[in-house]
């Protein structure tokens, strides 16, 4: 159902067109670790992209089954990774991430099956796997 279908049941209804610097859309947890992170900020009202960042396209970020729920995705982060410098991501299996993390470049986190993987505080990882 498209919306100027649904919009003539309701009385004196209009519609507003809202750009894109005003919202991001958050249709799973990897767009909500992009929201969450440092890349962007909210300012008066305004989703604002952080100036450090050279890449003008967000990272790809694709997280395991494992984050596919809120409460699972927020549980496995003490603090959102910055990802200022991140062009793509991948996490697979049980991964648990500890405060002030930073990733840079191409990064990809694989757990072995059955065993968890905590990346500690404070850790770098730049354009490899951990």
């Amino acid at each position: 159902m498209c919306f100027p279908y649904v919009i003539k049941f309701f009385d004196h209804a209009i519609g507003i067109n809202v750009p894109r610097s005003r919202f991001l859309p958050v249709k799973a947890t990897s767009d909500l670790l992009l929201v969450q992170s440092d890349l962007y900020t909210l300012v008066d009202g305004f989703v604002i992209r952080n100036k450090d960042r050279a890449n003008p396209t967000n990272p790809s970020i694709e997280l395991g089954p494992e984050f596919k729920k809120v409460g699972n995705f927020l549980s496995r982060f003490k603090s959102i990774p910055s990802i200022i410098e991140l062009d793509s991501l991948k996490v697979t299996g049980d991964v648990w991430f500890g405060a002030g993390i930073v990733l840079k470049g191409k990064v990809s986190i694989a757990a072995k099956p059955g065993v968890k993987l905590e990346i500690p505080d404070g850790a770098v990882i730049e354009n490899k796997g951990a």
